[in-house]
């Protein structure tokens, strides 16, 4: 069963390789334009549901999906972006600067960084698999679209070809606004 995972289109942080977490920031004239690209890739199938995080970002991006293929976007909180703690809004310069061994660790072994306020990759991806699971269950051989963030579109991909989360730092993801389509009945097995 093949669904739709969606990057929420472009915030000012993303310019600015600032991690933007849990913040309500709005997309950019450029997030807005991508929406409305993946909105239009995506009339081509057969959607029958769009989830999203319930974060501003994600919402914005959701509903202009969501207003192309004339279906309300459901928030869910499972596909909330990875919790940051202190990094919150820091910028990766900040961050190798203040807090020079944990962005070593984040840079070579991801899934090890353990980090006061801060989910780690692993959390995420329990969290994330268990609200897929929930959304599979009721709305089996369904088309599903999931606007979300960077962080669960990499470890879902990594989790699908049982590749090691210390590998998420090299999980190309190239743009806002792009398409994902993954196998979710691997998922849930």
């Amino acid at each position: 069963m093949t669904w739709y995972f969606v990057r929420h289109g472009e915030i000012e942080s993303n310019l600015k390789k600032v991690y933007a977490g849990w913040s309500e920031e709005g997309l950019t004239e450029e997030g807005i334009r991508q929406a409305r690209d993946a909105g239009l890739k995506l009339k081509d199938y057969a959607i029958d549901a769009i989830y999203c995080s319930p974060l501003n970002r994600t919402i914005q991006t959701a509903e202009i999906i969501g207003d192309i293929l004339r279906i309300k976007p459901i928030p869910e909180e499972s596909f909330k972006e990875l919790r940051m703690g202190v990094w919150e809004g820091l910028s990766e310069k900040a961050i190798a600067k203040d807090y020079p061994r944990e962005w070593g660790i984040w840079n070579t072994r991801p899934a090890e960084l353990i980090l006061g306020g801060r989910e780690t990759l692993h959390e995420l991806l329990e969290r994330v698999l268990g609200g897929i699971k929930r959304i599979r269950n009721n709305l089996y051989g369904k088309n599903v679209v999931i606007v979300t963030h960077v962080a669960i579109i990499r470890v879902l991909l990594l989790h699908a070809q049982k590749i090691d989360l210390n590998r998420y730092r090299t999980v190309p993801i190239p743009k806002n606004g792009k398409i994902f389509e993954m196998d979710v009945g691997a998922f849930c097995k």
